[in-house]
């Protein structure tokens, strides 16, 4: 079995893409953007499905915990039910007279089938074959060590697949329609602008302290930005930033995150060394609290510290997908230089 690097994968997925996508459909996909259906006969589920499973459902504090994506397995006799739903996953061993060899024929060109047999090739990915708006990914070997071992290589690679395709479909959603008067007047204004979808209000704004809140209801979402001019010699520490994300707590239900309940790291953020939490946050007035997600990065030309927090109180649901939509917000975030 070959096996293949970034940039032959992706050669890959665009062929499939093309082969397989069959124009527009009438139905409209099914299921949750976290719910991911895999088809699989028992034996080759039994083969890989711990590898999918760990490589998929990564897991978030939130705070209780949730997992990143629901994995779902579907015996091929049930997959007539499961062929309409947004993200599916469908595995083979390519067993000769078998149902899934039976549906990989039908659906794939004979040359990608003949790849697969050959064991050039293992991935293909296909887009609205059933339903609009369907990501399919196919994996695919002949017998189920080749098929386990093909697998194996690139577990991160198949989780990134679905991960993207899940975000840019938030991106067409988010962004559909956005606050363009405000985002517009931030940059004239204050020298940074950032995409606010439609849904979001700007609740708070504070020239002198030079913050900004924007909130949505039901499940209630909030952004704030905060920027610190002349910060040339402050030291953008985990104490400092700490204090910071509790002092634009206080905007909110006097909100504050506390030792043991986030965890930082170093990350890039655009084209910024940032730093990142991710914690908890609970209120000092109210029963109330959840998930946090905030970044703090120095812009060296405009001589600045910004710091953007992302905040969820969803008591009744879970929290994955709206943290998520916040994180797609924050990265549209840019800085002009003064």
């Amino acid at each position: 079995m070959k096996r293949y690097g970034w940039f032959a994968l992706m050669g890959v997925i665009v062929l499939a893409a093309l082969v397989l996508s069959c124009g527009d459909k009438t139905p409209v996909s099914l299921g949750e953007d976290w719910e991911i259906y895999v088809i699989a006969d028992q034996k080759d589920w039994d083969a890989v499905g711990p590898i999918i499973e760990d490589a998929l459902e990564k897991k978030l504090v939130t705070p209780l915990v949730e997992d990143e994506y629901v994995v779902k397995h579907v015996l091929p006799k049930e997959m007539d039910k499961y062929l309409m739903m947004r993200n599916l996953l469908i595995i083979s061993s390519m067993e000769e007279g078998k149902s899934m060899d039976n549906l990989l024929r039908k659906t794939l060109s004979k040359e990608l089938y003949n790849k697969i047999v050959s064991g050039e090739e293992y991935l293909f990915v296909a887009r609205d074959q059933w339903t609009r708006d369907q990501f399919i990914v196919f994996l695919a070997a002949k017998g189920v060590d080749l098929l386990k071992a093909s697998v194996a290589s690139y577990p991160d690679f198949i989780y990134n697949l679905f991960n993207r395709n899940r975000n840019e479909r938030l991106r067409q959603r988010l962004f559909l329609r956005t606050l363009g008067r405000i985002e517009l007047r931030f940059k004239v204004d204050y020298d940074w602008t950032m995409k606010i979808p439609i849904d979001y209000k700007l609740v708070y704004e504070n020239k002198d302290e030079h913050l900004v809140h924007f909130q949505c209801p039901e499940p209630e979402r909030n952004i704030f930005v905060h920027w610190i001019d002349n910060a040339k010699n402050i030291e953008l520490t985990e104490n400092w930033m700490v204090n910071k994300l509790n002092w634009i707590g206080k905007v909110y239900h006097q909100a504050k995150i506390e030792k043991g309940y986030y965890f930082t790291r170093k990350r890039r953020f655009e084209n910024y060394e940032a730093l990142t939490i991710i914690g908890l946050w609970q209120s000092d007035t109210k029963n109330i609290g959840g998930p946090v997600h905030a970044v703090a990065f120095r812009d060296t030309d405009q001589n600045r510290i910004y710091i953007i927090m992302g905040t969820v109180f969803a008591p009744d649901r879970r929290k994955e997908p709206y943290l998520r939509e916040l994180e797609i917000i924050t990265n549209t975030f840019k800085a002009f230089t003064l």
